[in-house]
C-alpha cells in the first residue's frame, strides 16, 4: 500500500493511498456518480466522513486560504472532488442516524445560507462552504475552509483513489470531541450516497 502525505501548517503526515469502491466492493467507477448527489465514505481514518461530489463541470485548483493549495477536480470531466464532513466549527459530522451536513444540489435552497445553492451546509451553526472553490467558507460562523481529500484518477483502469488530505487539521479536535477509533483505513473506501448513509440528512 502507499502512503499519501498530509501537510497543514508546516507539518506533514503520513495517510494511505485508497481505492474508492462501490457498496457492492467493486472499483467505483466516475460514470456511476450523479452529479450534484452527496456521497458518504471514511478517509483517512475508518471514523471521519467524507463527501464525494461530481460537481457537474471542471472544478480548477483553488486556495481557499493564504497559503493552502487544493487540488482541482478529477475524472473524465475533472468534476470529482472530496471533502471531510467535518464542520471545522465545531466539528458537526454525519453519523448512522442523522447528519447535520449537506449539499445543496443546484435549484436547491436553505433559508439559512440566503437561498443560495451548490454549498456544502452544517445545518448545527449555519456554515457553509463552497466545492468549487476548495471548500472555501461560503458563510459563518466557522473561518476554516474544509479540508480536501485528495483524489486521483487512473485513466486506464477508469479507478478512483483518496490520496492525501490537505487544509486545515480537524482530525485530533475532533477525536478530542467525539470518542471515535482511530485507525487509519486499510483498504478500500466504500462510497454511498449520504442519504444511505444517515438515516436522515438534515435541511435548514
Amino acid at each position: 500500500m502507499g502512503v499519501a502525505t498530509r501537510v497543514s501548517a508546516g507539518t506533514a503526515e503520513g495517510y494511505p493511498r485508497v481505492a474508492l469502491a462501490d457498496a457492492g466492493g467493486a472499483p467505483l467507477r466516475p460514470s456511476v456518480l450523479v452529479p450534484h448527489e452527496a456521497y458518504c465514505f471514511f478517509y483517512p481514518y475508518v471514523s471521519t466522513p467524507c463527501l464525494l461530489l461530481d460537481m457537474g463541470a471542471p472544478i480548477m485548483p483553488a486556495e481557499p486560504a493564504p497559503g493552502d493549495s487544493r487540488p482541482g477536480g478529477v475524472g473524465p470531466g475533472g468534476s470529482i472532488v472530496a471533502y471531510t464532513a467535518i464542520c471545522s466549527h465545531e466539528w458537526s459530522h454525519p453519523g448512522p442516524e442523522f447528519s447535520p451536513i449537506h449539499y445543496l444540489a443546484p435549484g436547491q435552497r436553505d433559508v439559512l445560507v440566503g437561498d443560495r445553492d451548490r454549498l456544502i451546509v452544517c445545518c448545527a451553526h449555519s456554515s457553509a462552504f463552497d466545492p468549487a472553490a476548495g471548500g472555501r467558507v461560503a458563510q459563518s460562523p466557522s473561518r476554516l475552509p474544509l479540508a480536501s481529500v485528495v483524489l486521483e484518477w487512473n485513466a486506464a483502469s477508469d479507478a478512483l483513489f483518496a490520496t492525501a488530505v490537505r487544509g486545515p487539521d480537524s482530525f485530533e479536535r475532533f477525536f478530542t470531541a467525539f470518542d471515535r477509533e482511530r485507525t487509519l483505513v486499510a483498504g478500500p473506501a466504500r462510497v454511498v450516497p449520504l442519504s444511505a448513509y444517515s438515516r436522515k440528512v438534515a435541511t435548514c
